[in-house]
């Protein structure tokens, strides 16, 4: 009788620890639910840091999303995309962003993952240039309707310079760097990678200075309005991951870079060099906006627009997203 009742109470217990295992299991590993395809347009370049360590660290696939990272050629065809709902979000400077095609389009800011000084005036010592006030009268070749145009004159203005009697070349941006090797062009203003692939081949004759001269390139992340308002889980999943990835990247920043120089293949020296000029935080800031509105009354003062009156920006920023995942963050005046 004691036999059995033993077998009895064993067989109870072996059923019950069987149940409980299975309870917890089931507590702490709910089912598995199928991650949320999206696409991401990442850009070029270190200001990506965010992104890239957002994708390695796990931290889309932890928020319900696979994020699947294409790279358009030109960021005005990732703005096209972007409205034709090609892929899901684009990131771009300030300055694509304020371009006039793109006024009253249905493109939207969520945040703000790199604050950049990345632009320079490169020049040939060679052809007389040691010093700014050497750049007059010379030869400059630069990217026409791109940012550094915009940096080119505001860095004549700034220095006491006039650009009349200089003559402006355009190209390309990757074929700046022969330019100004050959010695087609006497200086230009570009941005890295290639402002390093020019100090490479250069080496002592070439003479550089910034040229952001206390205006940051913001690169930030655009959604299409549509795609926010049917899913909004998008954008929150998003910024979430790369808030993690500003946590890693501020308590980590030494792995953080070699994630960011495995995948962009680049040398120690220039990711060292590189890695000082920017400033990773996710963030709307009232300088965004303030920028575009510089950035736009230059075009119309150079005939670069048919407009005529600056947009109210703060229309393109779709601020609660952020705001709401981190309050302090968000400093745009609304």
């Amino acid at each position: 009788m004691k036999k059995n009742l033993l077998i009895g109470l064993m067989a109870f217990v072996v059923i019950l620890a069987i149940g409980g295992a299975w309870y917890l299991q089931s507590v702490q590993y709910p089912p598995l639910t199928p991650l949320k395809e999206i696409t991401i347009d990442p850009g070029k370049g270190i200001q990506s840091t965010l992104l890239l360590v957002a994708r390695d660290q796990g931290y889309f696939a932890q928020h319900g999303l696979n994020v699947t990272f294409i790279q358009s050629p030109a960021a005005s065809v990732a703005m096209q995309d972007l409205l034709n709902r090609t892929f899901d979000i684009g990131y771009v400077n300030e300055y694509v962003l304020s371009e006039p095609q793109l006024y009253n389009k249905k493109l939207r800011v969520i945040g703000t993952l790199s604050e950049s000084d990345t632009n320079f005036m490169v020049g040939r010592r060679d052809r007389g240039i040691n010093q700014i006030p050497d750049l007059e009268g010379k030869r400059i070749g630069v990217t026409k309707g791109a940012i550094a145009e915009y940096f080119l004159d505001r860095f004549f203005i700034l220095n006491g310079l006039s650009l009349h009697n200089t003559t402006v070349t355009y190209f390309p941006p990757a074929e700046l760097v022969g330019a100004i090797v050959r010695g087609d062009i006497d200086a230009t203003v570009s941005f890295e990678p290639y402002v390093y692939q020019m100090r490479q081949q250069m080496g002592e004759n070439a003479v550089v200075w910034p040229v952001n001269l206390g205006q940051h390139a913001y690169f930030s992340l655009v959604c299409n309005e549509i795609t926010l308002q049917e899913h909004p889980e998008i954008a929150e999943g998003v910024l979430s991951s790369v808030l993690q990835a500003e946590t890693y990247v501020n308590s980590h920043p030494e792995e953080a870079k070699k994630i960011v120089q495995k995948q962009m293949n680049y040398d120690d020296l220039y990711m060292n060099n590189e890695w000082q000029k920017n400033h990773f935080s996710v963030g709307l800031s009232q300088s965004l906006i303030t920028s575009m509105e510089d950035e736009t009354r230059w075009r119309i003062r150079n005939n670069m627009t048919a407009a005529s009156d600056v947009p109210d920006f703060s229309k393109y920023i779709s601020p609660d997203f952020l705001y709401r995942l981190k309050p302090v963050s968000v400093t745009i005046i609304r």
